[in-house]
């Protein structure tokens, strides 16, 4: 399989480029793979790179100043397919992306070849042949009952629908956001007698070139009403702001509250910003489709600022935390990994990188316990504003 570029704007138009190599480096240097020449200003010298993941291609611009687009939307990592438009900074050149098959790869009555380039022992020919299944299922009886948990494991990991953790992180990390809310606390007379800031964490769901939409936590912007001292207290969120990934601090954007789940019913909330930004990969919102056991991954804002500053580090980036479903309760989700004040509001994903449910809360001194409220609180509390996300599912 190999991949194809074809230029159709400017002195290059109609040319073509191919390349059959699982990392495609793009920019205006010299040592570039596609080398868009010294001429072309608006692309940074070290601008994108086209990533193969199977038979899956992604394009991960490498923080290059105008930006890269994918039919005219800006992305940080985004999924290409045949046909796509490329433009490399805004306004500097477009391209057109292509896959090509290899047709050694294929008889003529459509089932697979011994060939693959001539070598049967590639890992895509492997994967053709269950040549994994084979690996894992030897591995079993091997090593014995410890083993074949490991095989097992690491054969779940080779379904073509799963990612890799790294891989989940790649398609979604770019749409994790830091939040930091500011409130004052109310007397009965509705005097201030204290302001208030919580930190937590958030993900883009939905833009329209516009606007985003951000899914986080109720109690995350509506802190007074919930814990033991909420009784006769009341509040008002005098200011949201909202950190995108890579970005500093200082950098902060305004959001407001769009939309709330009636008093303690579910716990999610929906921001929304005048930043567009890289919106998760997917969502799923069938709650039949998890099951104990499931491997899951959290990516949020431990520990908010704090983390930052023990770091050292000037640009907020989020976490990564990895886990298991311990059970699937009716109003959470129940899971086996570590979560920190902070994490919450941060989309918790399946093995598909689809988003499942919204990290909530830890459970007390159970430091390995957290809960997650099912995405599909969500989802029905935005209403139809998440269906381009969840087109997959269509």
């Amino acid at each position: 399989m190999s991949v194809t570029f074809t230029y159709l704007i400017g002195p290059q138009k109609g040319e073509r480029a191919e390349f059959d190599g699982r990392r495609i480096s793009v920019g205006r240097a010299a040592d570039n793979m596609l080398c868009l020449g010294e001429d072309a200003r608006r692309v940074s010298s070290h601008h994108a790179e086209v990533i193969r993941r199977g038979d899956q291609y992604l394009l991960r611009d490498l923080g290059s100043t105008n930006g890269t687009m994918i039919n005219g939307r800006r992305v940080v990592v985004g999924e290409l397919a045949h046909d796509d438009l490329i433009e490399f900074g805004a306004g500097g050149p477009l391209l057109r992306f292509g896959v090509e098959q290899d047709h050694k790869e294929v008889h003529h009555d459509g089932a697979a070849s011994k060939q693959v380039g001539e070598n049967v022992s590639s890992p895509f020919r492997l994967l053709k042949n269950n040549g994994v299944l084979i690996a894992a299922l030897m591995a079993a009886m091997l090593l014995g009952g410890i083993g074949g948990i490991v095989a097992s494991s690491r054969l779940r990991a080779s379904d073509p629908d799963s990612l890799s953790f790294a891989e989940v992180a790649e398609l979604n990390s770019p749409a994790v956001v830091f939040i930091r809310v500011e409130f004052d606390l109310l007397d009965s007379m509705g005097q201030v007698t204290t302001r208030e800031a919580r930190t937590g964490s958030g993900f883009v769901a939905s833009d329209d070139g516009q606007t985003g939409l951000i899914i986080t936590n109720r109690h995350l912007v509506r802190d007074w009403e919930y814990g033991s001292q909420s009784q006769g207290v009341s509040g008002r969120v005098t200011r949201i702001e909202v950190v995108l990934p890579n970005q500093k601090p200082e950098d902060a954007v305004e959001a407001e509250i769009y939309k709330l789940t009636p008093g303690n019913s579910a716990d999610a909330a929906i921001l929304k910003f005048s930043s567009p930004s890289l919106v998760v990969h997917g969502i799923e919102p069938e709650i039949d489709s998890i099951s104990q056991g499931d491997e899951v991954v959290v990516i949020g804002y431990p520990l908010g600022l704090d983390l930052l500053e023990r770091t050292k580090d000037e640009r907020v980036e989020p976490s990564l935390s990895t886990g298991i479903v311990s059970r699937v309760g009716q109003d959470f989700i129940q899971l086996n990994l570590r979560a920190y004040h902070g994490n919450s509001g941060g989309p918790v994903l399946n093995r598909k990188g689809e988003v499942i449910g919204v990290l909530t809360a830890n459970v007390g001194s159970a430091q390995d316990i957290a809960l997650a409220t099912p995405i599909s609180a969500a989802v029905v509390l935005a209403g139809t504003e998440l269906k381009s996300i969840m087109r997959k599912k269509d």
